[in-house]
C-alpha cells in the first residue's frame, strides 16, 4: 500500500514538474526553461538520471551538436528522466529488495513427514 502510494506521488512531482516546463517555455530556441526541467528530474530520478545528462555531455561535447529547446525535444528529455526514473524505482529497487531479503532469510531444512521405525 505504501509504495502504491509513493509511486502516484513520484508520478505526480514528474508530470508536475513537465507540465511547469511546458507551460513556462518561451518559444526561444535557447530558452533556460531546460534548467528548470534538468534538476528536478534529476533529483527525482538520481542516479539512473544522469545516463541523460551523460548523453547531452556526449551529445553537446563528443559530437559538437546542438540541441534547440523545443516543446518536442523537451517532452524527449522528460520521457528519458521519466522512464529511466520510473524503471529504476519502481521496477529495480522493488526487484533488489526481494532478493536480498530471500538472501538474509535463513533456508528452512526440509524434513520427511514419514516416521522411520529405528527397530
Amino acid at each position: 500500500m505504501i509504495m502504491k502510494i509513493i509511486k502516484a506521488l513520484w508520478i505526480i512531482a514528474t508530470v508536475f514538474v513537465l507540465f511547469v516546463t511546458l507551460y513556462a517555455f518561451d518559444g526561444k530556441p535557447n530558452s533556460d526553461i531546460w534548467i528548470f526541467l534538468t534538476w528536478p528530474m534529476l533529483i527525482l530520478s538520481f542516479p539512473a538520471a544522469l545516463v541523460v545528462s551523460l548523453g547531452h555531455m556526449v551529445l553537446g561535447v563528443g559530437f559538437s551538436m546542438t540541441i534547440k529547446t523545443s516543446y518536442l525535444s523537451l517532452a524527449l528529455e522528460w520521457a528519458g528522466y521519466f522512464l529511466l526514473g520510473y524503471l529504476q524505482w519502481f521496477k529495480l529497487m522493488p526487484y533488489l529488495i526481494t532478493k536480498l531479503r530471500a538472501l538474509r532469510t535463513p533456508k528452512k531444512k526440509h524434513t520427511s513427514s514419514v516416521k522411520t521405525n529405528p527397530a
